[in-house]
């Protein structure tokens, strides 16, 4: 499986959750986000495979909260979730 798009998606996604300014409202959202991530971006070669399917569950629910005040966000999550199916998530 070829994890090199999506490993870099996952590094901008926590790049930008990072960065995210979160509001009162998205505020639990980006700190669960960041929790989610931040392991698979610290260890890029470990097999993350079966965490990857609860990933893009938790990532389309955020898309809810976050599109509307973190429009950046919501790119870099859809990013994620385009190279999670193509690699068959």
């Amino acid at each position: 499986m070829e994890n090199s798009n999506l490993n870099k998606s996952l590094n901008d996604l926590n790049t930008e959750l990072q960065q995210t300014e979160p509001t009162e409202k998205t505020q639990a959202t980006v700190a669960a986000l960041k929790q989610d991530v931040s392991p698979m971006v610290e260890q890029p070669d470990a097999d993350h495979a079966p965490d990857y399917q609860s990933l893009g569950e938790r990532l389309n629910l955020a898309l809810v909260d976050l599109d509307v005040d973190h429009p950046k966000l919501s790119t870099a999550i859809r990013t994620v979730l385009d190279d999670l199916a193509a690699v068959g998530i």
